[in-house]
């Protein structure tokens, strides 16, 4: 662990980085505990990889109840005007929430009667990441975990909360610190070009696929660039995006997907999707990117379907556009969403 160490050193006197990625690498639990404690941002410890199958709690009522307590904790999230992450990204808050509600039913049996408490104790384990000490900002987090509380109609008490806030953290261990969809899809945004009207689109398509069981076959990578790609497909309809030489090119080296294998066949699979999903004004991932602040993404009219080979000739051509080709234009955006969704910098 000499190296974690040296690392930790470096990190606790840095205040210029973001993120840090440090899955792949041989750290003793000591050492990923030293790594986090020193660290002034976010560090990915872990990479969930794709499932051969489906999880017992992705297919559980065939992904039915998985997709209603989604939809439930991102209805809970979002009514909480600033309770739940202050001065942090909504969304980054959700996937993660998402992200550790799929890891402990990973290693834990569902319990139908159970699925609230697990929503919203994994929301209070998700708002105390990044602090040094994640247990006893939990243990201190009476007036979060008594409005967790009351969002379950009194079902169960802030103290239940807090408990099972607790024991998810313990079940998951370093795997609470994985990257989600949004933490790629911000990156592939940040190195291919947004607009605030490309980086919503981006959003929603990625907030339907996590939600959606089917795509717990694809890596958290894969369905961001899918995301990607998509979001720069609908200028005719108003999203416009950042003109950004060589963009294919740059989202494959950073995303470092397969073409023919990962990333065609997850943009067929989330083309099909947005196709299936447009006009579910019942869903409220529907109605929250319906909101003017979101540009009302939700109603755009999604393109017909294409199959996994035409993304892949698109994806693997090189050939670009003479506006592609000329220099980048930055849409810096007009100042900040009224969702206080963080769009790349």
């Amino acid at each position: 662990d000499a190296g974690a160490h040296a690392l930790a050193a470096a990190l606790a006197v840095n205040t210029s980085l973001e993120e840090l990625d440090i899955w792949g690498n041989n750290i003793t639990e000591a050492g990923k505990t030293a790594l986090l404690a020193a660290a002034k941002c976010k560090v990915f410890l872990e990479l969930d990889m794709a499932p051969c199958q489906p999880s017992a709690w992705v297919r559980l009522a065939d992904g039915r109840m998985r997709a209603v307590l989604f939809e439930w904790i991102a209805q809970v999230q979002t009514g909480a005007h600033g309770a739940l992450h202050g001065n942090a990204d909504p969304q980054d808050l959700l996937f993660r929430t998402f992200s550790i509600v799929d890891g402990y039913f990973t290693y834990k049996p569902v319990k139908r009667s159970e699925l609230q408490l697990v929503g919203v104790a994994a929301t209070l384990a998700a708002t105390s990441l990044g602090v040094a000490d994640a247990l006893q900002e939990i243990h201190s987090s009476d007036d979060l975990a008594a409005w967790l509380a009351f969002v379950t109609d009194g079902a169960y008490t802030a103290d239940d909360v807090r408990v099972a806030a607790r024991r998810i953290m313990k079940v998951l261990g370093c795997k609470l610190h994985t990257p989600t969809a949004y933490t790629f899809l911000r990156r592939y945004l940040r190195k291919t070009g947004w607009t605030q009207e490309s980086f919503s689109i981006a959003n929603y398509l990625t907030e339907l696929a996590v939600m959606n069981g089917g795509f717990s076959q694809y890596p958290p990578q894969a369905i961001a660039a899918a995301a990607t790609v998509l979001s720069r497909q609908y200028t005719s309809q108003g999203i416009g995006y950042q003109i950004m030489q060589s963009w294919k090119e740059k989202l494959l080296q950073c995303s470092r997907l397969d073409v023919i294998t990962e990333l065609a066949p997850c943009a067929a699979a989330l083309s099909r999707l947005h196709a299936a999903e447009h006009g579910r004004d019942y869903r409220f991932v529907n109605k929250k990117y319906m909101w003017h602040g979101l540009h009302m993404v939700a109603k755009i009219k999604p393109n017909p379907p294409a199959d996994v080979d035409n993304f892949a000739a698109f994806l693997s051509s090189t050939e670009s556009s003479s506006a592609e080709e000329t220099d980048a234009h930055w849409h810096k955006p007009e100042g900040g969403s009224t969702s206080g969704m963080g769009p790349p910098q």
